[in-house]
């Protein structure tokens, strides 16, 4: 009964968000075929550069607030005082979004300039709607997984990425003249906002009943959650600085083309990591859960099972990626980004170390490591930075993808040897576990034929 019970939670967990992620990624990726068709490359650049400066502000806030707020939630002493912890995650969450605010106006004029890409002072500007609408929206995603309840989480990102794949469709192909930056970027707090009505309606139950300030549980939510903040912080410009330094080095408009460049081959990668950052929305939670129930041996074995799946899938879809990056690459933007063929082809196979590094992210967090977490992520973003600008500067774009390759090289073998010493991981079992998932599916597609 209690194997069927577990087993029935990961399917859930892993069908609802493997749905979300999977949504996320079409919807994604058929917008920016749009994007691509309505706008130059350089155009593209500039958006490029605003989504990736957007993305890293999401993914750093919720390191500040994700984790600490199901860990918190999580622990038996805070069964009773729910809206404690609530009140410490949403006054941070709103301070945090303020003070990002604040940059935007006194430092978004020299930022833009740093990056040879003046267009971008606006979209920073309005984007700051976007921040303000994303501290309630925020909340309630963590709310919701935190509970396990992975469907309406599947249908909110439904709903905001629809939205603007369909703001899209419209402007490019019924009111082509109202095609501009700014209005795709005014798409995209609209579907937000849609998003979060929803999303208020499915934690009406759960969000908090009054605001309680707790100054010592407010301390340590932000000493747990510093390490995390810290650790997406310097894990998202590791991945953004192929983006940044080339716009910064090589000036306006090679720089913004070989962003727009660089741009796909990320889209591509992110493709990739769908199953991977499913899986780490599920386990994070459920490693919280197995560490107070069953402790550290249980967070080993799921670590092992789950990322071993996860490279079963993904060394084919690399190697296919890798054969015919041109298909692919023809497929979703066009002949015009021909150029960044090469780039994927160094690219795709390394990133394949990139699910581990979520779910090694996920597990030291988890097991109340996130202090290790970030100074391995902060040593290897410095590894990265110095990589990446001696190579653009030596080899001029294509040497962000040079430097890739060491970077994951390096990340690797730090990633394994700090899991065998905090979960005494096992990199064979991986091995193993991926092995078993193509017999499994050979066994079962030779019954699938036997029966026809």
């Amino acid at each position: 009964m209690l194997k069927k019970r577990a087993a029935s939670f990961w399917l859930n967990a892993m069908f609802y968000t493997m749905l979300q992620r999977v949504s996320l990624f079409a919807f994604g990726v058929a917008g920016y075929m749009i994007l691509v068709r309505g706008f130059s490359t350089s155009t593209n650049g500039v958006w490029a550069l605003y989504i990736t400066l957007f993305s890293l502000f999401e993914l750093v806030k919720q390191g500040l607030i994700r984790n600490a707020t199901i860990k918190f939630l999580a622990m038996p002493e805070y069964n009773r005082k729910k809206d404690f912890v609530q009140s410490s995650s949403l006054f941070i969450n709103t301070v945090f979004s303020l003070i990002v605010i604040c940059i935007i106006f006194a430092f978004g004029k020299p930022i833009a300039a740093w990056l040879n890409t003046p267009d971008l002072l606006l979209l920073m500007m309005v984007s700051s709607i976007n921040i303000l609408l994303l501290i309630p929206y925020n909340h309630c995603e963590i709310l919701l997984q935190a509970n396990f309840r992975f469907a309406p989480l599947f249908r909110g990102a439904f709903i905001r990425q629809g939205f603007f794949f369909l703001g899209l469709a419209f402007f490019y192909f019924i009111f082509r003249e109202g095609f501009t930056l700014l209005n795709v970027l005014l798409i995209q707090v609209a579907g937000l906002l849609f998003s979060l009505m929803y999303l208020l309606k499915k934690c009406s139950g759960t969000l908090l009943k009054r605001f309680v300030y707790n100054s010592q549980l407010t301390f340590g939510f932000f000493q747990f959650g510093q390490y995390t903040f810290g650790t997406n912080l310097f894990s998202g410009l590791s991945r953004s600085f192929d983006h940044f330094i080339t716009a910064s080095v090589l000036g306006p408009t090679a720089g913004k083309t070989f962003v727009a460049y660089y741009n796909i081959v990320t889209r591509i990668n992110n493709m990739v990591d769908v199953p991977a950052l499913a899986a780490a929305d599920v386990l994070y939670p459920k490693n919280v859960e197995a560490l107070e129930k069953e402790g550290k041996e249980k967070v080993k074995y799921y670590f092992e099972q789950v990322t071993g799946t996860i490279v079963a899938f993904i060394v084919p879809l690399s190697l296919f990626i890798f054969i015919f990056p041109k298909l692919i690459i023809g497929f979703i933007a066009g002949p015009e980004y021909y150029p960044a063929i090469v780039l994927l082809q160094l690219t795709i196979l390394f990133s394949m170390v990139r699910p581990l590094s979520y779910q090694f992210g996920s597990t030291l967090d988890a097991i109340g490591k996130p202090d290790v977490n970030f100074i391995a992520n902060t040593l290897l973003m410095l590894l990265n930075f110095f990589l990446t600008y001696i190579f653009v500067m030596q080899f001029g774009g294509i040497g962000a993808a040079y430097a890739n390759i060491l970077y994951y090289t390096a990340s690797l073998i730090t990633m394994i040897l700090l899991l065998k010493k905090y979960i005494d991981l096992d990199a064979s079992n991986i091995v193993t576990v991926a092995i078993n998932r193509y017999k499994q599916l050979y066994v079962w597609s030779r019954k699938v034929l036997t029966a026809e």
